[in-house]
C-alpha cells in the first residue's frame, strides 16, 4: 500500500474516532447535567414545600383519622363475614357512610387548603412535577395512609363532570392505605423521620415515564422534623418529577451530536486526501535522496522547499550526508580513538572501585546487586593505634603528621596484601585489617599474627630510621562477623558483629609495642607462636577477660625483611 494512501487512511480514521467520541462525550455531558439539574431541583422544590404546608390544617386532617378508624373496623369485621341479606345491607350503608366521611373531609376547607398548597408546589415546576403527596405513618411500619392527594380534588370534579367513577377509583383518597415495604426510602422517611431521595429514576409503566422521588419529612422553619404525641413523624411530603423534559433535551443533543460527527468526519476525509498529497510529496523525494545515499553517492543532498517538519528533516538530512561525507575516510581512526578513550576511562574506573572494596564485592556490585551482606563464622580481626598519637599531633606540624601516617599507613597497606589480608579503614590513627574475607581462609589467624609482628617490626624501623620515639598498640580478636556494603553514596565495605568490637578492646586495653589476642585468638596460634598470659583483665565492657601477648613464631620460618618492608616507597 502506498505511503499516500496510509496517511489518507489514517488521518481518516483518527478523525472519524475523534468525531464519534466527541459525539458521544457531548450527548453524556448534556446528559449528566441535565440529570444533576433535575435531582437540584427536586431538592430544592421538596424542601421548599415541606414549609409552605398548614400545620393546623394538617394536624385537624390527622385528628379525623381518629372518627373514621371505628368505622373502617366495622366494616373490615362486615366484610371479613359470610354476610346475610341483612348484614349485606348493613354493609352497604355502612360503607355508604365511610365513603360519605371520606367525602365531607375531601371537601372541608382544611382538606382544599393543603391541597391549593401542594398544586402551587407543583406549579413551581409544572413540566417536571408528576405527583405531590402527603402520607402519615400507621403502627404497621409497611403501611402509610393519604393525607392529602394534590390530585384528588381535580378528578373528583372530572369523575363528577363525566358520570363515570372509573377514575375516582384511581384517587388516592384520604385515610386511603399505601403499601410502602416495596419502597425501603419512603417506609425509613415515614418510621425514621429522615429524609430520603431516590439514587435513579424508576419507570412507571401506568404512565409510561422514569421518574425520581424525595421523601421529606414535615419540619418546623429550624429544619427540625415535626413529631406527634408518641414522637411519630407527623408527615412526610413525597414528590415524584419525571424525565420527559430531559428526554426531550436528549433528543436534541443526540441529533446535534450526529450532525457534528458527520461533520467532522466530511471534513476530515477531505484534509486527510490534502494532507496526505502535501506530505508525500516533499517525502518522496527525500526517499530518493536516501536511496542514491544508501547507494554509496555520499554527494546526495535533497532540496528543502518547505520550513515546516519535514523541510527540517530534509535539512538535517543533509548536515548529516555533509557530516558522515567528511568522516567516512577517517572514521575507523576515529572509533579506533574512542574506543581506547572509553577502555582507559573504563581501567580507571575499575581501578578506583577495586582501591574502595575487595575485587569479589566489586564483581557482584557490577552485576547489579544492591544489598550485599555476607556471614563469616571465622575471621581474625586486627586493630592497631599509634601510642602517644594525641600529644604527638601537638608537637608536629600538620604536614609532618600526615606524612607520617601516610608512609606508615602505606607500608600496613603493603603488608596487608603480602598476607593476603584484607584491609578495612583507617580512623584516625587506628588501623584495621581482617584476614578470612571476603574469600574464607583456613589459616586467617596465622595470617593476621604475622602481620601484627610485621607491622610491630615495621614501626621499630621507621622510629630507628626517623629517630623519633614511636610504638604500636595492636589487639586481635578471632570469631565470627557480618561484613558488606552499606549506603548509596561513597559506600564503604565494612564489618559488625562482637568480634569487631573485642578485637578493638585488645587494641585500647593493651600494651605499647606489644600485641594482644584474645584467648579465641590464643587457642589457633598457640602451637605456631610464643604466647604470654597476662592473665584476667577488666576490658571495657566485656569483664574480666583472660589475653596473652603475641611474641616471635615458634619455628622462626624465613620472613621477609622487616627493613625492607619499611623502606618500601
Amino acid at each position: 500500500m502506498r505511503l499516500r494512501r496510509k496517511l489518507t487512511i489514517a488521518f481518516f480514521g483518527t478523525s472519524s474516532l475523534l468525531a464519534l467520541v466527541l459525539a458521544l462525550f457531548l450527548y453524556r455531558f448534556v446528559k449528566r447535567q441535565l440529570d444533576d439539574e433535575l435531582r437540584d431541583r427536586l431538592r430544592d422544590v421538596t424542601f421548599i414545600g415541606v414549609h409552605v404546608i398548614d400545620r393546623p390544617a394538617y394536624e385537624r386532617l390527622l385528628a379525623k383519622f381518629a372518627e373514621l378508624a371505628p368505622l373502617d373496623e366495622q366494616l373490615k369485621a362486615l366484610a371479613e363475614r359470610k354476610a346475610s341479606p341483612a348484614q349485606q345491607k348493613e354493609l352497604d350503608e355502612l360503607t355508604a357512610t365511610f365513603e360519605a366521611r371520606l367525602a365531607d373531609v375531601e371537601q372541608s376547607a382544611d382538606y382544599k387548603t393543603i391541597s391549593d398548597q401542594l398544586n402551587r408546589i407543583r406549579a413551581v415546576e409544572p413540566t417536571l412535577i408528576h405527583f405531590v403527596y402527603l402520607l402519615a405513618p400507621t403502627a404497621d411500619g409497611d403501611v402509610g395512609r393519604f393525607v392529602v392527594d394534590a390530585d384528588v380534588l381535580k378528578l373528583r370534579a372530572q369523575a363528577a363532570a363525566s358520570g363515570s367513577s372509573k377514575d375516582a377509583e384511581k384517587i388516592s383518597h384520604f385515610y386511603q392505605t399505601y403499601d410502602v415495604s416495596k419502597i425501603p426510602l419512603l417506609k425509613a422517611a415515614l418510621a425514621n423521620c429522615t429524609k430520603e431521595f431516590e439514587p435513579d429514576y424508576v419507570h412507571d409503566d401506568e404512565f409510561d415515564v422514569n421518574s425520581i422521588s424525595a421523601y421529606i419529612p414535615l419540619a418546623s422553619l429550624d429544619g427540625d422534623p415535626l413529631r406527634g404525641d408518641k414522637r411519630q413523624c407527623l408527615g412526610v411530603l413525597g414528590v415524584d418529577i419525571t424525565d420527559r423534559k430531559m428526554r426531550a433535551a436528549l433528543d436534541a443533543a443526540g441529533s446535534l451530536a450526529m450532525w457534528t460527527s458527520l461533520g467532522v468526519v466530511a471534513l476530515a476525509l477531505l484534509v486527510s486526501i490534502a494532507m496526505g498529497t502535501v506530505l508525500t510529496r516533499s517525502l518522496h523525494a527525500l526517499s530518493a535522496t536516501v536511496k542514491r545515499f544508501a547507494d554509496k553517492d555520499f554527494a546526495a543532498r535533497t532540496s528543502v522547499a518547505s520550513k515546516d517538519e519535514i523541510g527540517q528533516l530534509g535539512k538535517n538530512f543533509n548536515d548529516m550526508a555533509e557530516t558522515i561525507q567528511l568522516h567516512s575516510e577517517n572514521l575507523e581512526e576515529l572509533v579506533r580513538l574512542r574506543t581506547k578513550e572509553l577502555m582507559a576511562e573504563k581501567a580507571t574506573s575499575e581501578r578506583l572501585l577495586l582501591n574502595v572494596l575487595p575485587a569479589p564485592i566489586a564483581d557482584r556490585l557490577k552485576t547489579g546487586e544492591s544489598l550485599i551482606v555476607d556471614r563469616f563464622d571465622s575471621v581474625s580481626v586486627l586493630f592497631a593505634d599509634i601510642v602517644g598519637f594525641t600529644s604527638l599531633s601537638q608537637r608536629t606540624s600538620p604536614e609532618a603528621l600526615v606524612t607520617m601516617l601516610n608512609e606508615l599507613f602505606s607500608m600496613f597497606d603493603r603488608l596487608a596484601e603480602q598476607h593476603g589480608l584484607e584491609k578495612i579503614k583507617t580512623i584516625g590513627d587506628a588501623y584495621m585489617v581482617v584476614a578470612g574475607i571476603p574469600q574464607p581462609v583456613a589459616d586467617h589467624a596465622t595470617a593476621i599474627a604475622h602481620m601484627a609482628l610485621d607491622m610491630q617490626a615495621g614501626i621499630e624501623a621507621y622510629a630507628e630510621r626517623t629517630g623519633m620515639s614511636l610504638s604500636i598498640r595492636i589487639g586481635i580478636h578471632t570469631g565470627s562477623v557480618v561484613a558488606g556494603v552499606i549506603g548509596t553514596k561513597k559506600f564503604i565495605y565494612d564489618l559488625w558483629g562482637d568480634t569487631v568490637n573485642t578485637a578493638s578492646r585488645m587494641e585500647s586495653s593493651g600494651l605499647p609495642g606489644r600485641i594482644q589476642v584474645s584467648e579465641a585468638t590464643y587457642l589457633m596460634l598457640r602451637d605456631q607462636f610464643h604466647l604470654e598470659e597476662r592473665g584476667p583483665i577488666e576490658v571495657k565492657g566485656k569483664g574480666m577477660m583472660t589475653t596473652y601477648l603475641l611474641g616471635a613464631q615458634a619455628t622462626d620460618p624465613q620472613r621477609v625483611s622487616v627493613a625492607v618492608i619499611a623502606k618500601a616507597p
